[in-house]
């Protein structure tokens, strides 16, 4: 609580002082108000005693009466003496700090600096507040709240009658900052402006970073070598004998799957081979699944006799999406009624599965027509894969990287896009999961050694200068064989590896409690430095994106900053307006 010391001049204000003395006294206690009249004791040092209390005190009260400036005695101006006991009091004051309030009584007016000696010439400053006659009690309680920097009764009366506002339009705001934040995810707003996205993506490339994804001891890769281009000339039809070779090996070899990364339309004299192999494949066992490029008459474009032996599936890839790689798990060609040229449900038009999707166990695309969604079932009605349907322009070529070399694709496709979590190149490229086309089908191939027995085979192109893709892996750039994508792909899907993002409910849910966290941080916290609310502020966005990465890679979760960090910022703003039009007026 305040100490109070008065100065005043005897012979100018001593009724106006004694009566201020009394009513402070009475509200704040005797021993916390100072006045000399009856508090200096007889043999007191009355100088030492002033220099004591005027230190002791927060609060000088000047009393200014109207003969105050113009008090005189035979020496002249009382003021202007440097034992002037009232000009020591408010020097003192002035040079220690104090907080020093002139009062002015008897219709006293504030003096000039001019007219003051340079040691309290400061005092003209101040402001001043008045005490009258006719209406003390008021302008002594509008004192004593100035002393207390209360503020007045209209003032407070207000300000809880903003706070109430507040209160009640919280709760409100609240929902409507998230609705806010829901919307600009519907219309994919932050998407559109390359924030979604890419900050998405950041995330997959730090949690891939620190914890990638293992690589299924049942996947391998037989890539096209330069020392096969030397011997067969470039990939194409004229490889038909070596793959029927290879197709005979790997199956000998007990491999249970084949996977072509390649498609067969060209008809060549080497098909009869070709397609015995793929026959003697399948007497012992081991399945083949070759790639459709596009199709004829809606049926997979493949050369004669091939359909009743193999599976056939998407053999394209897609692009990037920020820093995430994407490829396309499922297409439902578009189509229109023959008769009044409207599109058929969903459910009525031709799909088409992966490669890699296919080698996992995939046999049937489900597609929800109401939703929008494609569902991936496997052996055992088991769910491989789920996730929304998109037209291909939006999904892959507003994403970064068109698919390539993809005819098959058309402008009104449904496409079902996959987030891929990739493993380190070097994963792929030694050891059991790699071989070389050549230790299949030159002469002097030997199998013998090599253990496939059950595993799923990718064969494709694995040269430099070949069938490759641009991708992004933690925050570096590499190249990757089409193969090794697809075998990515397939990775994700054996080991139930699915990148997903939020749905509509739980992404409200989570903006909502950070809007919550932005009005909390800037309404509870208002009487905070704004230093700390910021540090507070900031510490919850690390905090937000550090809980990220671990979301993603352990639970494949993929949460997106931009929108609930969108909710937060535009919660603390508001709020802050609302806290700023709530606070009381102060009174110095």
């Amino acid at each position: 609580m305040s100490r109070i010391f008065i100065s005043y001049r005897r012979e100018d204000s001593i009724a106006y002082a004694g009566r201020l003395h009394d009513n402070l006294a009475a509200h704040f206690g005797v021993d916390r108000v100072f006045m000399d009249l009856g508090q200096i004791k007889a043999g007191d040092d009355f100088t030492r005693v002033l220099a004591d209390q005027i230190a002791a005190c927060d609060i000088v009260v000047a009393v200014i009466g109207p003969h105050w400036l113009d008090a005189s005695n035979a020496q002249g101006r009382r003021l202007a003496q440097a034992d002037d006991f009232v000009r020591y009091e408010l020097a003192s004051a002035l040079a220690q700090g104090k907080r020093l309030i002139p009062v002015l009584v008897g219709g006293a007016r504030m003096p000039a600096s001019s007219d003051l000696p340079a040691t309290i010439a400061e005092l003209a400053r101040r402001q001043a507040h008045e005490l009258d006659d006719h209406r003390f009690q008021l302008d002594l309680d509008a004192l004593i709240r100035q002393i207390e920097r209360r503020p007045s009764l209209l003032a407070q009366f207000a300000g809880m009658a903003r706070a109430e506002r507040v209160y009640r339009w919280q709760q409100p705001a609240l929902v409507g900052i998230a609705l806010t934040m829901v919307l600009f995810a519907w219309v994919q707003l932050f998407d559109a402006l390359g924030i979604d996205a890419r900050l998405a993506s950041y995330t997959m490339a730090i949690g891939d970073q620190l914890a990638p994804p293992a690589v299924s001891d049942r996947i391998a890769i037989v890539g096209f070598s330069e020392a096969s281009e030397a011997r067969l000339g470039r990939p194409g039809p004229a490889w038909r004998r070596a793959h029927a070779q290879i197709i005979d090996r790997l199956s000998e070899a007990g491999a249970k799957l084949i996977v072509f990364d390649v498609f067969f339309e060209r008809t060549t004299a080497a098909d009869e081979d070709f397609l015995a192999a793929i026959g003697r494949a399948r007497e012992r066992g081991t399945r083949v699944i070759v790639g459709v490029r596009r199709l004829l008459d809606s049926q997979p474009a493949m050369l004669p006799g091939l359909p009743a032996l193999v599976d056939g599936g998407l053999l394209c890839l897609g692009g990037r999406l920020g820093y995430a790689s994407l490829a396309p798990l499922a297409v439902v060609k578009a189509g229109r009624d023959a008769t009044s040229g409207d599109p058929p449900a969903l459910a009525g038009r031709r799909s088409l599965i992966a490669i890699s999707a296919l080698a996992a166990g995939g046999q049937l695309a489900v597609v929800d027509a109401q939703h929008q969604q494609l569902t991936l079932v496997g052996a055992g009605a088991q769910t491989l894969w789920q996730g929304a349907l998109q037209p291909v322009g939006r999904q892959l070529e507003a994403s970064g990287q068109a698919s390539r070399d993809c005819p098959l694709l058309a402008e009104d496709d449904l496409v079902a896009t996959m987030l891929i979590r990739l493993a380190p190149a070097a994963a792929w490229r030694t050891g059991q999961a790699r071989y070389d086309y050549e230790q299949f089908t030159s002469s002097t191939a030997a199998v013998g050694d090599i253990h496939l027995a059950d595993r799923i085979v990718l064969v494709g192109d694995a040269r430099q200068e070949g069938d490759q893709f641009l991708v992004r892996r933690g925050l570096a750039s590499e190249w990757r064989a089409g193969v090794e994508l697809h075998a990515e792909v397939l990775n994700n899907l054996l080991q139930g590896i699915h990148v997903r993002q939020l749905n509509p409910l739980a992404q409200f849910v989570v903006m909502l409690a950070f809007a919550a966290a932005g009005g909390w941080l800037r309404r509870v916290c208002a009487d905070l430095r704004r230093y700390w609310r910021v540090m507070l502020l900031g510490g919850a966005i690390v905090a937000y994106l550090a809980a990220t990465v671990p979301a993603y890679t352990q639970y494949g979760l993929l949460l997106n900053p931009a929108y609930p960090l969108g909710a937060l910022f535009l919660a603390y703003y508001l709020f802050g307006r609302m806290v700023s039009s709530s606070e009381p007026d102060r009174v110095g």
